[in-house]
């Protein structure tokens, strides 16, 4: 099967095609023909080991899994013999997780990781950049307890973690006011921010109002930064955190403070991407897509997201 492939760490061009053996199912496996993936952000910092950690899990010198790609639509072309839920015909779209592997025509995926059939009215590529954006959106959001009303900050609004949180915070009847360009600010309004501040014409850190969730989608500020736009009780939450923001977590942990900030790693669910599905099957939320690149155009699509101007998410299509 073709794939595309990296030897070594660095710039989008260390991505080259590749033939590989097309996969064979486990009892507990689907494989899945791939009609589309993505460009993630954590794609290209595995690629180019940035940050240098990314070495201790992904491999030291070199990579240890060559094959990146995080998430994918696609249909079944083959069930293993325990697999009872899904069957061959079946449009599906999911995430292989830390695993990774769907820069290629071909994947075996396990049926409980996050799987679910595509909804009908999404195209493979839309499908296929549901799953990382909108997972790590539900993840945080389901430890603050949102509720209709809330005033509702987000940086990086426009991003593809951002986007998602806009949607589900609307979901939940929040007021959500957004932060991004200049440029995305007129269809982040269109999929519902109540309002948006240009960061390149505002300093949103000087706002006077108050907040009662503060969301840093995009990595781009801190704790300390913007706490002083929280109400008492309002929780700072980010994907993305600083390393401040850990460490005033620990600070306000070890000093018996009521902790205001949420970070970490985000969960990827199968429970969870079946409730993304039934969102999208109600048309409750929809995933932006900037741009669509070919297969062999991965590099470029590498060096676009990389860039990190993108607004929402970038698709490949493979077949």
């Amino acid at each position: 099967m073709k794939a595309f492939t990296f030897k070594r760490y660095g710039e989008p061009t260390v991505l080259n095609p590749d033939t590989l053996e097309k996969p064979e199912p486990k009892a507990n496996e689907l494989l899945v023909k791939i009609h589309a993936t993505s460009v993630t952000a954590g794609d290209w910092r595995v690629r180019s080991a940035t940050p240098f950690p990314i070495r201790f899990h992904s491999g030291i010198l070199k990579p240890k899994n060559t094959l990146l790609g995080h998430e994918f639509a696609g249909v079944v072309e083959m069930v293993g013999e325990e697999v009872v839920e899904f069957q061959v015909g079946d449009r599906v779209f999911g995430s292989m997780g830390m695993k990774s592997g769907t820069y290629a025509e071909y994947v075996a995926v396990d049926v409980e990781s996050p799987l679910a059939k595509i909804p009908d009215g999404l195209s493979f590529e839309e499908a296929a950049v549901v799953p990382i954006g909108f997972l790590s959106a539900y993840h945080f959001l389901q430890k603050v307890n949102l509720k209709p009303g809330m005033k509702v900050l987000i940086h990086g609004v426009s991003g593809s973690v951002g986007s998602a949180m806009l949607q589900l915070a609307k979901a939940k009847d929040a007021y959500v006011i957004g932060v991004c360009s200049s440029k995305n600010a007129s269809w982040v309004k269109k999929w519902g921010a109540d309002q948006v501040i240009s960061y390149d014409k505002e300093n949103f850190t000087s706002l006077s109002e108050k907040f009662d969730l503060i969301i840093n989608a995009v990595g781009k500020t801190s704790f300390r930064e913007i706490k002083h736009l929280l109400n008492p009780e309002g929780k700072y939450l980010s994907n993305d955190a600083a390393l401040s923001d850990y460490l005033d977590l620990l600070t306000q942990t070890l000093g018996g403070k009521k902790e205001q900030i949420i970070v970490g790693i985000a969960e990827q669910k199968k429970t969870d991407l079946r409730v993304i599905q039934s969102l999208l099957a109600e048309r409750k939320i929809r995933p932006y897509l900037d741009r669509v690149y070919s297969f062999n155009e991965i590099p470029a699509a590498h060096t676009y997201v990389e860039k990190g101007r993108k607004a929402g998410n970038v698709a490949i299509h493979v077949a």
